[in-house]
């Protein structure tokens, strides 16, 4: 626990020290984000061009979105991340405004087809400005976790303190995201949240309690609401012309690729034959356009974000920061892997879009905003040891100095089936 409330302490705005941030994970998504607005492009021409009279309609949007997020990241990676720690209240406050919003907000300014997740401020290019409010509260959830649970780290094995007032505030989150509906964004609010608990310290019984139940829950609203996507994973062939549309042609494009791809610009299937090939299955365009080794080449980008990122959590300098960056690593990555699981049909259909790829400036931008919170804290990790040295090892996750971590005893926490040890 810390000995003293970080939040409270004397904290710049901006943040002064000279430590640069992570370069391999700022290339990285910079290096994604562009690539995103190539096949943005490549993939939403077709679309444009038919739909609107204008090839360049959704790649102009998502270049206005990419300005706006990299500016976001800049201005969050000169933000010491400190500051966070002190309104984590006050952005769960407004997460919990905006999504009751799209609820009650007039079902013709939130309302996209059937679900009713956004907040639009009028068409054409007013529609620039429209938002998910869902995508933003990722992160203020994050932090609002980050901060409860790292001021009780050394208690979460008591379920009366620790999982039951976290489960209720994940599932309140979650029932109101479920009723707009939308069970992409559900799912991956619940594996931040779980990864988040996990990283402080929680009793590893109760980790895998939760996660047995969410999965049953999982599984449960997928069979009850949403039975034609469950039969369209089984057998996507028994409703090729429903639900199975869909992952029928991402299989078609992805398997058309090959090992080099048809080439950049050569998809057929963008040809009015995949729905939505520049938000959800962006990835199957990918793969039909650069092969097998441009599909391999976004997976080991996403790697490298997940080694970036958790690498930042291991040396981070508090448990905050060491929570907040679990929590967007995990985000991040789980979002990624998700809907390329979608649309290889590994798993059901959800409706995510891919980080940094996919079109849709909620999306991005908020990714861009999280990894730049993610960079501020990189620049504050201790140097003083090497990837390789053993004074910084993953049984040491979190832990400053003057901090004791949940993390500091994770193997004897796997070993133990749970138990955790005495506090010191």
């Amino acid at each position: 626990m810390l000995k003293r409330d970080e939040s409270r302490s004397t904290v710049s705005l901006f943040d002064r020290t000279t430590h640069p941030p992570d370069r391999v994970l700022l290339v990285t998504v910079i290096g994604l984000t562009a690539f995103g607005l190539v096949m943005v492009y490549s993939a939403s021409f077709v679309d444009a061009a038919v739909f609107y009279g204008n090839p360049f309609y959704y790649v102009l949007r998502q270049a206005v979105g990419s300005l706006i997020g990299l500016g976001a990241l800049w201005l969050m990676q000169q933000i010491d991340y400190r500051i966070w720690q002190r309104y984590s209240i006050q952005l769960m406050a407004i997460a919990i405004i905006l999504l009751v919003g799209v609820l009650l907000l007039p079902a013709s300014i939130t309302e996209v087809n059937g679900s009713r997740s956004w907040i639009r401020f009028g068409e054409g290019w007013l529609g620039i400005f429209s938002i998910q409010p869902a995508e933003f509260v990722k992160l203020a959830i994050i932090i609002y976790f980050a901060h409860w649970l790292s001021r009780r780290s050394q208690r979460l094995g008591n379920v009366a303190y620790g999982l039951a007032p976290f489960a209720v505030i994940l599932g309140f989150i979650c029932g109101l995201i479920m009723l707009q509906p939308d069970l992409g964004t559900t799912i991956i609010i619940l594996l931040i949240g779980g990864t988040i608990f996990f990283a402080a310290g929680a009793n590893l019984w109760h980790v895998t309690g939760a996660a047995l139940l969410a999965t049953v829950a999982f599984f449960a609203l997928i069979v009850t609401f949403r039975s034609g996507r469950w039969q369209a994973f089984l057998d996507p062939w028994s409703r090729a012309g429903a639900e199975g549309y869909q992952i029928i042609h991402s299989l078609y494009a992805l398997g058309s690729g090959g090992i080099f791809g048809q080439g950049i610009g050569m998809s057929r299937q963008k040809h009015l034959w995949l729905p939505q090939p520049h938000t959800d299955t962006i990835y199957a365009i990918i793969g039909e356009e650069w092969g097998l080794l441009g599909t391999l080449a976004v997976l080991v980008a996403f790697l490298i974000i997940a080694v970036r990122g958790y690498r930042i959590a291991a040396r981070a300098p508090s448990p905050f920061a060491a929570l907040v960056a679990v929590g967007i690593t995990s985000w991040i990555v789980f979002q990624a892997f998700v809907n390329i699981g979608v649309t290889v049909a590994l798993i059901p259909f959800t409706g995510l879009t891919l980080p940094f790829l996919s079109y849709g400036n909620s999306s991005l931008i908020s990714c861009l905003m999280a990894t730049g919170l993610l960079l501020n804290i990189s620049r504050h990790v201790d140097q003083s040891s090497t990837d390789n040295s053993s004074s910084v090892s993953t049984s040491r996750i979190g832990q400053a100095p003057s901090h004791s971590f949940g993390w500091r005893h994770w193997r004897s926490r796997l070993s133990g089936a749970g138990s955790r040890p005495r506090a010191r």
